[in-house]
């Protein structure tokens, strides 16, 4: 089991890259679990500047990015891709539910993605244990950089910042809203924080009924695109469906039935919805995302500061956490070993009448004899084979005792040429399958005095 990630970043990449590859986003998770049976889970994380898929795999890394880039449709070197794994993965998935790896620095929304890349992988079938695990930490970890921080205020969304360069204002402007996917709920929040009082809302897949019923304040635009588009000051489209919606002959149409009017453009979606050409008719504003990155703000020293330390402790929490995993089955097995020779001894006492105190007692102490037995065995043969601090601090480990040494005699240490032991003998170490024939060094039984050990092995 490992975590791998693989990424196409515009910080990275560019957004050239990443738009290259959104049209292939629907349905990659379940695509990249489908290549190979050692791949147990996927989450895929797609956002205006991002495309990662986040892998639960025995796989090595370089050959997990091969299944992802198949499963995006795309030919080997033609579309960069980062590679990170394990420890590496992680810290860039707590970077990013903490909003230091956005393009605008301190951002929240990109923590609602990735709620909702887990929630839907969930769906699916295709969150495993590691994948819920690690996201729902970085999540965690996310709202203590929100609450602890002023990173958030500090940085701004790229709704925000892409909506301030337009310096209107919003309480008289007419706002037309192309989309309803999880990127317009966060559109509608930012407008309504400036006040809005004329939104409308375009859909051409018949979804705007319902969108607008779970945001009050806007209103269905209806069915013809270009004249809710001539009847807006500002256009606002995050639908990112792979192809432009809006042209350069649309936007001659418009302006012929605005007489002229200017009207500005916001283009969020990777894959553009506007056509970048529509620039060239007088009057037409538009900003897309590659100009909003170029006037995103720069976070406070000081805040990047703070929340890297809770990234850092949120990492390390984890790791520690998912370290302490590996040790489940030999907890299982003790518990295992443990259970048996209890239910053994449950089964020795009488039946069909009380158990009298005796009896009890005698179960009990035969039950403590059996638990200690082999470690008692091999406290003898470690000294034997002068491992005495080794099984010291196993002994401390496991009970917490810090029980002294007791020298027999001054010096046990053999000279040069005396050969008390066989060289064959020397430095062997009894199987574990023999200890039922030793005696304990202190009682003096043996282990099959004590009852059947069953399961001797997982100790």
């Amino acid at each position: 089991m490992a975590l791998h990630l693989i990424s196409i970043h515009h910080a990275e990449h560019g957004l050239d890259a990443v738009e290259s590859v959104t049209p292939a986003v629907p349905g990659l998770g379940r695509r990249v679990v489908d290549a190979a049976d050692t791949v147990h889970g996927a989450v895929v994380l797609a956002t205006c500047n991002r495309v990662e898929v986040y892998v639960d795999a025995d796989e090595p890394t370089h050959e997990v990015a091969d299944l992802v880039r198949h499963s995006l449709g795309i030919t080997a070197g033609f579309v960069p891709m980062t590679v990170r794994e394990d420890t590496a993965a992680l810290q860039h998935l707590f970077d990013v539910g903490a909003g230091l790896d956005s393009m605008v620095v301190g951002e929240r929304e990109i923590a609602g993605q990735l709620r909702r890349a887990l929630r839907e992988a969930h769906e699916d079938g295709l969150a495993t244990g590691l994948l819920t695990e690690t996201i729902e930490q970085a999540l965690r970890t996310s709202r203590k950089v929100s609450h602890l921080t002023r990173l958030a205020a500090t940085g701004r969304s790229v709704v925000s910042v892409g909506l301030d360069l337009l310096r209107r204002d919003w309480p008289s402007s007419r706002v037309l809203l192309i989309g309803t996917g999880a990127y317009a709920g966060a559109v509608v929040a930012d407008l309504r924080s400036r006040g809005f009082a004329d939104l409308t809302v375009y859909s051409g897949s018949g979804r705007a009924h319902a969108f607008v019923a779970s945001h009050p304040g806007t209103r269905d635009a209806g069915a013809d695109l270009l004249e809710a588009v001539a009847s807006a000051d500002v256009v606002v489209s995050c639908r990112g469906l792979g192809a432009p919606i809006l042209g350069r002959d649309d936007l001659a149409d418009v302006m012929a039935r605005r007489g002229g009017a200017e009207i500005a453009l916001v283009d969020l979606a990777v894959a553009r919805d506007i056509d970048q050409t529509v620039a060239a008719v007088p009057g037409v504003v538009l900003l897309d995302l590659p100009t909003i990155q170029r006037h995103v703000p720069d976070a406070s020293h000081r805040e990047m500061g703070r929340a890297r330390r809770l990234v850092d402790d949120g990492v390390r929490d984890l790791v520690g956490r998912l370290r302490g995993r590996e040790m489940d089955p030999v907890v299982v097995a003790l518990r295992d070993t443990v259970n048996e020779m209890v239910a053994d001894e449950v089964a020795r006492l009488p039946q069909g009448r009380p158990v009298t105190g005796d009896e009890a007692a005698h179960a009990l102490r035969r039950l403590a004899a059996r638990l200690v037995h082999v470690p008692s065995v091999r406290a003898r043969k470690a000294a034997n084979e002068g491992r005495i601090d080794a099984y010291l601090t196993a002994l401390n480990e496991l009970w917490g005792l810090e029980p002294q040494v007791r020298p027999v005699l001054r010096n046990l240490e053999l000279e040069p040429g005396d050969h008390l032991l066989d060289a064959d003998e020397q430095g062997a170490i009894v199987p574990p399958d023999t200890l039922d024939c030793d005696t304990c060094p202190i009682t003096g039984l043996r282990l099959s005095d004590l009852g059947e050990p069953r399961r001797l092995e997982a100790l």
